[in-house]
Formats: structure tokens, sequence, C-alpha cells
């Protein structure tokens, strides 16, 4: 488990420079008072759990900026990673609307600002007014398609190098279609083969083939993929 060095901060939802359209952040005004007025602001440091696998939550926790990682733990005792969660995803929030254990856990991949919401006061306030149960609806909504283009894309997949180079294109889907598209290269191969379910030989490998292929290449800490349409190809 991560060691949770953090530093409390008070909630102030109205002013914050990071609210964006949707979700939980454009509340009507009167229930955004509410809203900031719940539970606690937190800033984690990196590799820092904030929820367990099986365990039962005391409450949702919203990622107000930052990176989480998604993961749980296959049978065989190896970790998959399942995603990376970003800006205002709201983790718990089917286990604490079911009343279910946590079904993954979620650790901090670098200083995440998160807001977090005790399970009762939580449920008062969906119970309360039908605006702020179509905004947890809809967050729910966005979980299950997400986690059905996830596994989709999984299942459509045959191979270790379809798998390794749908996840470098989902890194840069977002990006103008350019033809040098440059990311961070901010995982390990560990983590990127349990994004995958893969072994990390079988990733390093992978990537030595692609840079062979000028598929790809690695300037420094940045991933360059020359050509989209290439690596799209063998994916």
């Amino acid at each position: 488990m991560g060691i949770l060095r953090r530093f409390v901060a008070p909630s102030e939802c109205l002013n914050c420079t990071l609210r964006q359209n949707g979700d939980f952040c454009h509340l009507p005004h009167y229930l955004m008072m509410e809203f900031s007025a719940m539970g606690h602001l937190t800033l984690y440091p990196g590799n820092a759990t904030l929820l367990e696998e099986g365990q039962l939550l005391r409450g949702v926790y919203i990622v107000c900026s930052g990176r989480v990682k998604l993961s749980v733990e296959a049978r065989d005792g190896k970790t998959v990673i399942l995603k990376i969660a970003g800006d205002r995803q709201v983790l718990g929030l089917s286990a604490i609307v079911s009343g279910r254990p946590a079904p993954l856990t979620a650790t901090t991949l670098d200083l995440c600002q998160i807001k977090f919401i005790e399970r009762d006061a939580f449920l008062r306030l969906l119970q309360s007014d039908n605006r702020a149960a179509l905004a947890c609806a809809t967050v729910l909504a966005r979980e299950v398609t997400g986690t059905f283009d996830d596994v989709h894309d999984l299942l459509l997949a045959r191979s270790s190098t379809e798998k390794l180079a749908r996840l470098l294109l989902s890194w840069v889907e977002e990006e103008p279609r350019n033809r040098d598209l440059r990311v961070a290269s901010e995982y390990t191969h560990e983590e990127m083969a349990q994004m995958i379910g893969s072994s990390r030989e079988t990733v390093t490998r992978l990537l030595s083939v692609m840079k062979r292929k000028e598929l790809i290449r690695i300037e420094g800490s940045t991933l360059v993929i020359p050509n989209r349409v290439a690596l799209q190809a063998i994916a």
C-alpha cells in the first residue's frame, strides 16, 4: 500500500479553476454550494492507495487533477491495469451506489488533488435532488460505456503486438492528425505489460521490433509515433 503523505485543504468547489462542464462540476448553484461544503479536499503524492479491491468504501473519491491507476489482481497473482483515471473521474461510485465492495484498487501515479465525500452524505445528496441523481447516472453510464469499449478492444486484439499497438494509439487519439505524434513516455515496461495482460519481457521485445520497423522512436522521455496509419495497420 502507498504511504498516505497528504495535505488536507478546505473544499471550495464554487471557485475552483479546474471545473468543467458536466458531471458534478456543473450542478445548479444551490447544489454546488451544498456539494462544495461536503467532504474535504486532499493532495496525495504518487503511489498513494485510495481504495483497495474487495474493501468496503467510506465514500467516493473525485479526481480533480492528476492520474490514478485502476487495477485488479488476477488469479495467478499478477496485477492487471484496467485503465488510467484522469481529471474529474469519480472513483468508488458504483460500489457506493450498489453497496458492494470496491471492484478494483486505485493508486495515484503522480500528485493528485482528490475530493472525498463520505458515503452517507453523498447518498443523501442523490436522494434529495433529481439533478444530482442524473449527474450520478451520467457518470455511471460513461463508466459502463468506457468499460465496454476497453473490453471490446481487448477481445478484438488477437496478439500482444495488436494490444500494444492499440495501447500506444490510445495515448494519441486526441492529438491532431500530424505525421509525428508525441506523447510523454511515463509508464514503465512493467506497467505497459499490466495494461495489455502480457509480460514485461514481451513488451520490451515488441517495442524493440517497432523501433526497428520505424513505427515508433524514443526521444529522451518522449515516445514519437511518426506514422499513425502504419501503426494502425498492425492494431
